[in-house]
């Protein structure tokens, strides 16, 4: 396999092990007594899939700034 499709394949293994963790740690950021009142009336699989696509871009940002 050349060089670059299995740095492809180790990639794609990096990112679902790196999905994982991110949600949980959006799981655990969310389950601390200051966001009790802030969930209240929110759906918390809601709030948990938004947190977790703002704490991608918001990553993402960072990586590509950080690049340049």
């Amino acid at each position: 396999m050349s060089y670059t499709k299995e740095l492809d394949r180790l990639a794609d293994k990096a990112v679902i092990e790196a999905i994982d963790e991110i949600y949980r740690i959006c799981e655990w950021t969310l389950s601390g007594d200051e966001v009790t009142q802030l969930l209240e009336d929110t759906d918390i699989n809601k709030a948990h899939s938004y947190l977790m696509n703002l704490v991608v871009s918001k990553l993402a940002n960072k990586l590509l700034i950080d690049k340049l």
